[in-house]
């Protein structure tokens, strides 16, 4: 049992309860060529946090660096797939987390949750600007679309914070991030992660300023 769940208040009963699957429809075609459904029902690719209440992640699909298979009817997300937390250069992976209350995590929330995602590295590459503001924060080498499909989450930055609500969809440039649920309810979030090649912020700011020096 982790320091600080062992006995939520009734008020984080709602909030901790168990993660709804995802209905997933994958198309095809067959073999003459017509549209087809090839599945539909809750995505097999899921996985619930032992340590940290309510958190855990569905993969609907992803797709690898390489020319997309549109012809087989291999299941790119089945249940015994191996997935990564983050993409490398060229792979895509569509995931749904339920993000819940910033209130239940455990004292040693971000060594916790980056164990979990086997994402120590992308912690540590966020982690220089992040001045211990949040747990969540890290950064990859990725393009993100983000949107929140369900609750309230507060996105925030180096510098600053916005706080999003259902509907509202953040594009996430490879930068320094983390995820805050200030709510005493769990927030779902869609995202699809594009891997792109590894630039750090300092190389992108070196970029920026050189693009921005005269003669340039």
């Amino acid at each position: 049992m982790v320091a600080g769940t062992a006995s939520l208040s009734a008020r984080w009963v709602g909030a901790v309860s168990a993660r709804p699957p995802v209905r997933r429809v994958v198309t095809g075609h067959d073999d003459d060529g017509r549209s087809v459904i090839l599945t539909d029902g809750a995505a097999p690719h899921h996985w619930t946090s032992d340590t940290i209440p309510g958190f855990g992640a569905t993969v609907p699909w992803m797709t690898a660096a390489e020319p997309i298979d549109h012809a087989s009817d291999v299941d790119a997300a089945a249940a015994d797939s191996l997935i990564p937390s983050f993409p490398a250069d060229g792979e895509t992976i569509m995931r749904i987390v339920d993000f819940p209350p910033d209130a239940v995590y455990p004292k040693e929330a971000d060594t916790v949750i980056f164990t979990e995602l086997d994402g120590h590295a992308e912690k540590d590459a966020g982690k220089e600007r992040a001045r211990s503001k949040h747990f969540w924060f890290h950064r990859t080498d990725s393009i993100d679309y983000a949107i929140v499909l369900s609750g309230e989450v507060t996105l925030i930055l180096d510098g600053e914070e916005t706080t999003l609500t259902p509907g509202d969809v953040v594009i996430q440039r490879a930068t320094s991030h983390a995820w805050s649920n200030r709510t005493d309810q769990n927030a779902r979030m869609l995202f699809v992660l594009m891997g792109t090649s590894p630039q750090s912020a300092e190389s992108i700011a070196q970029k920026r300023t050189s693009a921005l020096a005269p003669g340039a």
